[in-house]
């Protein structure tokens, strides 16, 4: 059934959280070209801000502000989102979209994933909820890997396959997070690139048995004590070694944990204490082509 938007109704504004992967396994590669992965995420504070209102005319609007790299057309996630719902609809939707980033891009951080979601989400909910949950979920799944996980209820969630099967999570108490931000970003399509040929090449195995923790152990911290594990990370590391000396010294002084984001650019140490995340962030301070993010997880 088709539903009229309510123009009526003021702009939502919405809130597209960072996600940090704390487990990433890559496995087989599926006929579609991408690959099945198994992943535990956790949102963070860290988080675009999105302001969604309804137009009568038959058009998707859209204005990104706080990072000029980022385009304002119809190769952006968010403009994506919109067309995807206007097409399970069956109507065209008439928006505007205003997206202020804080996120960086080709960081790791599934800023653009996050925006898509919650386009989705603000957008169905001011054309009155005719897209149930599943529907939204296959649609953020069409979109991406990571698209599904912003709709999730819970700050965690383990995730299969290309994100759309998922394991809400209670969060354990929340950590301290200092995100190194590099001056340059990675392409996922190249850090998986980079993973398969390695993996041919046999500079890195084939992927085993998944041993995570079990749901329990994570909700109560456990991938914070036994550490983190993300399959791309070797062949970022491989050709970008300025990111594994950063790894190196969050753990040297003092995180936790200590990783790459995602497909990278970005690393992240996670901490327990603010105090010690303020001493690892003096190191890089400061250093030229470095800028730091300091942020935390969502409980």
């Amino acid at each position: 059934m088709k539903t009229d938007p309510d123009t009526r109704r003021g702009p939502l504004r919405v809130m597209a959280h960072a996600k940090l992967n704390l487990w990433l396994r890559v496995l087989a590669r599926e006929e579609s070209g991408f690959h099945s992965i198994e992943t535990v995420l956790i949102r963070l504070e860290l988080a675009d801000r999105i302001e969604l209102a309804v137009t009568p005319e038959p058009e998707i609007q859209l204005e990104v502000v706080g990072d000029r790299t980022v385009p304002g057309d119809a190769t952006n996630l968010c403009w994506q989102a919109a067309e995807a719902l206007s097409a399970e609809i069956g109507q065209p939707v008439g928006t505007r979209i205003r997206l202020e980033k804080r996120i960086p891009t080709g960081a790791g951080l599934g800023g653009g994933s996050a925006d898509a979601a919650a386009v989705l989400h603000g957008l169905n909910e001011l054309w009155g909820g005719s897209v149930d949950k599943a529907g939204l979920v296959r649609l953020a799944g069409d979109l991406g890997s990571d698209v599904p996980f912003g709709l999730c209820e819970t700050s965690m969630a383990m995730a299969w396959e290309r994100g759309r099967r998922l394991l809400p999570l209670d969060a354990p108490p929340f950590r301290h997070v200092l995100i190194v931000v590099p001056g340059y970003p990675i392409g996922a399509a190249e850090a998986y690139g980079w993973l398969a040929a390695d993996r041919a090449d046999g500079h890195v195995p084939s992927p085993g048995p998944a041993l995570h923790p079990g749901p329990t152990e994570l909700s109560k911290g456990a991938v914070f004590e036994r550490g983190a594990i993300n399959d791309l990370a070797g062949p970022v590391f491989r050709r970008h070694p300025d990111l594994a000396r950063i790894r190196d010294s969050l753990e040297v002084h003092g995180a936790d944990v200590a990783l790459l984001c995602g497909s990278g650019s970005c690393v992240a140490g996670v901490f327990a204490e603010e105090s010690a995340l303020a001493n690892a962030a003096e190191v890089f301070d400061g250093v030229q082509g470095l800028s730091t993010i300091r942020t935390r997880t969502l409980g």
